[in-house]
């Protein structure tokens, strides 16, 4: 465990980390499952710091949540995400950029439902490497700001990508509530070593307004909890849990097909797990003001 750490949210810095704010946590997938990953807690402003450096071009060329496909139950979730962004004001003939895409699953899906205007930009996957040019009216930085080393500037990549008066999404894990003595419950949390700063609420809110974006909307629950069944970040935790925190596994019909047919537990959060949420992911609904400085 590294001694001296410095907090890259608030400044916070200790010569020698508390073991109380500390902890190893399981890898939690195929790949990374079998190794434990150095954790840190800021006891200053409650960030979470994956503490050992990562080559994210490495572990990201087999990246299991690269397998999901558009299917229906990642359609019942995004639809949720969409109606954020609608309540918000978002148009059909708007811009949008989807900041951080993955295997591209929104893009899709909003193109599917009458959006043209989308596309998706992540450094890690080559059919969307190339860095777009921009503005856009709408930049989507969702369940990415926790996979980055720097959120701060994250944001402002995102800010100098957004038309003056342009709307920003963030949506990101809630660090506050992580119990440091019970990792092993929160693994799927967590996801080492693909998480390396996770913030709370109260941050993600401070990151935006200190540079200079107004809050237009808040929402404290993950755009995954849904009341449709399968679609609820609850039943994504047990099903986590049920493949041994093996997301691969987890991305796999067959396999999962084999844990439900053994397990009612599984049935029964399929179908009620919005109602047990087991872990919280604040979003943010930012507006560039029109003479941003």
């Amino acid at each position: 465990m590294t001694s001296a750490i410095q907090c890259r949210i608030c400044g916070y810095a200790v010569a020698t980390a508390d073991p109380n704010d500390t902890g190893l946590v399981q890898g939690n997938t195929q790949r990374f499952k079998h190794r434990r990953f150095s954790v840190w807690k800021c006891p200053h402003c409650l960030s979470i710091h994956s503490l050992e450096p990562v080559d994210f071009h490495d572990i990201y060329k087999d990246y299991a949540l690269n397998k999901r496909r558009l299917d229906v139950f990642a359609r019942g979730t995004l639809k949720n995400l969409l109606g954020r962004l609608q309540r918000a004001g978002l148009k059909p003939t708007d811009t949008i950029l989807d900041y951080g895409c993955g295997n591209g699953l929104f893009v899709a899906y909003l193109r599917e439902r009458g959006y043209p205007n989308v596309i998706g930009y992540d450094p890690y996957m080559p059919d969307s490497a190339k860095r777009p040019s921009g503005p856009f009216d709408w930049v989507v930085n969702n369940d990415t700001l926790e996979h980055v080393d720097d959120p701060r500037q994250s944001i402002r990549e995102c800010i100098a990508w957004l038309k003056p008066g342009g709307s920003l999404y963030v949506g990101t894990p809630d660090s506050e509530p992580v119990e440091m003595n019970k990792l092993e419950s929160q693994i799927m949390r967590f996801h080492q070593p693909f998480h390396r700063i996770m913030v709370t609420e109260k941050v993600l809110h401070q990151l935006g307004t200190d540079l200079g974006l107004e809050v237009v909307a808040a929402y404290r629950r993950s755009y995954h909890d849904t009341l449709r069944p399968f679609s609820n970040y609850r039943f994504l935790d047990e099903m986590n849990q049920a493949t041994g925190h093996d997301l691969d596994v987890a991305m796999d019909p067959a396999a999962t097909t084999s844990l439900f047919l053994r397990s009612p537990r599984l049935w029964f959060f399929a179908l009620f797990g919005y109602f047990f949420p087991s872990a919280y992911e604040p979003a943010v609904i930012f507006r560039r003001p029109l003479h941003h400085a």
